[in-house]
């Protein structure tokens, strides 16, 4: 892909046309989380075995020439207050620092369906309570384009 950011769109056209595989798609994504996180402390999860396989799972349904969702190899990452089966979901707050999941809510439910891949659970304020994403319990989110400031909502 020439961008190395594309919208979701692009991306999904490109891995229903098999131009570009999902786990490469998730693997782009991944690599740059790793890169910037230290950094912009944005994500509390970073789901790398989960993603992959979900990935994995579309190029294996597109290659087998299942249709694919309208969300195909789409990197989504999600607000860590927001239940993910099998991905700790702390809510910024140590309170939750080990809860793991048993189900998926709704949401995730439907995003899966749509053959997204979810790649972590991103930091926001202590159970959402907030509006400036400096009051999580795992420490601040800071803005990408300027860490001198905040990068504002209880999601950041």
């Amino acid at each position: 892909m020439k961008n190395p950011i594309p919208q979701a769109r692009t991306i999904q056209k490109e891995v229903t046309a098999g131009h570009v595989s999902a786990v490469e798609i998730c693997k782009e994504y991944l690599s740059k989380i790793d890169s910037l996180n230290p950094d912009l402390n944005a994500f509390n999860t970073i789901a790398t075995e989960h993603a992959l396989a979900a990935a994995k799972n579309i190029d294996l349904k597109r290659n087998s020439g299942k249709s694919l969702g309208p969300l195909a190899g789409v990197p989504i990452a999600i607000k860590d207050n927001l239940c993910v089966r099998g991905l700790r979901t702390t809510a910024s707050s140590k309170v939750l620092s080990q809860y793991v999941p048993p189900y998926n809510a709704t949401v995730i439910e439907r995003l899966e369906a749509a053959d997204a891949v979810i790649i972590g659970k991103t930091n926001c304020d202590e159970f959402a309570m907030g509006s400036s994403n400096e009051n999580s319990a795992f420490g601040a989110v800071m803005n990408p384009w300027d860490t001198t400031r905040v990068p504002g909502g209880s999601s950041g």
